[in-house]
């Protein structure tokens, strides 16, 4: 059966190689539905440790995957993946926002995808997260990361992140907000008296004796995502360009974003001009059918947009999925707030 999640829109899990990275217990791909291999930053014993004690994760521990491949701190992505060769797809689904340095993330999957494969990305919109109070990460901050090559958060990630999230285990009601009958204005978490001092403190330990600290290091909407990916094209900063974009839909609290890895065989001026125009097409969508709805929420009736760039190279079962799911898109469930 073919699957109508928009992450898929260019994939055929029946006939391509896939890498999950990050499944814990909800892989988008199951191991019978082709040939998938999981990987993540520790071993399923150590995640089920880890997570135990997680009020979203604990009645779930026994449904974490069994993870093919760990990845682990002095790797790169290629190094972790070894033999096993470059892959047609891969997926990862709220990873992306936890990752310090998202450009060298990007180089290094190009480096185990085939060209023409796909990075399906499923990403938080920070408007209907916890993250709703944080500040949108902007380019000067990823490029920063990125020269620094930083490889666990830095101090003002973590305190942002500590200080400044709605609540750190649990959920905000993203229906309410889409609706206007939930605002969030000035709340802070309410499981420690002062949100600041208990951010700073977590720095402070974590200077004295770092260990690896998980969270959401980047806040993105599918607006702000485009401005920055606009920007890595700029400086010549990924091969990558948009396959497929769907903008966050009515009562949900995620985007999707499928990146092509683009071939530079025909000169590094055309493939930039061929990343210009996917964004630019990206953009009109979001223009065209927000009108007013995910960019100003409250009141808004109508979904987000949808988009599958065509090109030369893509193949006939792309084109099919992508009318299968252009299809099939307006009618997915709303999402639990």
């Amino acid at each position: 059966m073919e699957d109508s999640r928009p992450e898929f829109v260019l994939i055929e899990m029946g006939s391509m190689r896939g890498l999950e990275i990050g499944p814990l217990a909800n892989p988008r791909v199951r191991r019978a539905q082709g040939s998938i291999t999981y990987l993540d930053h520790a071993s399923t014993a150590a995640l089920k440790e880890k997570y135990a004690t997680n009020t979203q994760l604990a009645d779930l521990i026994d449904a974490i995957v069994d993870v093919d491949i760990v990845q682990r701190p002095d790797q790169t992505l290629a190094e972790a993946v070894g033999t096993r060769g470059q892959f047609d797809y891969v997926i990862a689904a709220h990873v992306f926002e936890h990752i310090p340095d998202v450009i060298d993330w990007l180089s290094q999957i190009e480096a185990v995808l085939v060209t023409g494969g796909i990075l399906s990305l499923v990403i938080p919109d920070k408007r209907f997260t916890f993250d709703i109070n944080r500040r949108t990460t902007e380019a000067g901050e990823v490029l920063d990361a990125y020269l620094r090559h930083m490889k666990s958060p830095t101090f003002a990630q973590m305190f942002d992140f500590f200080a400044h999230t709605v609540t750190i285990d649990g959920m905000v009601d993203a229906p309410g907000i889409w609706a206007g009958t939930a605002d969030y204005t000035g709340v802070v978490r309410d499981d420690v008296p002062d949100s600041d001092a208990a951010a700073f403190g977590i720095c402070r330990d974590q200077q004295r004796s770092p260990s690896f600290v998980d969270v959401h290091c980047h806040v993105f909407t599918p607006a702000s995502f485009l401005d920055i990916f606009e920007i890595l094209v700029k400086l010549d900063l990924t091969n990558f360009e948009i396959g497929a974009f769907f903008d966050t839909q009515v009562n949900t609290f995620e985007f999707h974003v499928s990146l092509r890895k683009a071939s530079v065989d025909h000169g590094r001026d055309r493939l930039r001009d061929q990343q210009y125009a996917s964004i630019r097409a990206a953009r009109n969508e979001i223009a065209v059918a927000s009108n007013g709805g995910p960019e100003q929420p409250a009141g808004g009736d109508t979904g987000g947009g949808h988009l599958v760039v065509e090109v030369s190279r893509l193949e006939e079962r792309a084109l099919h999925l992508k009318r299968r799911v252009l299809h099939r898109v307006r009618h997915r469930r709303p999402l639990g707030g």
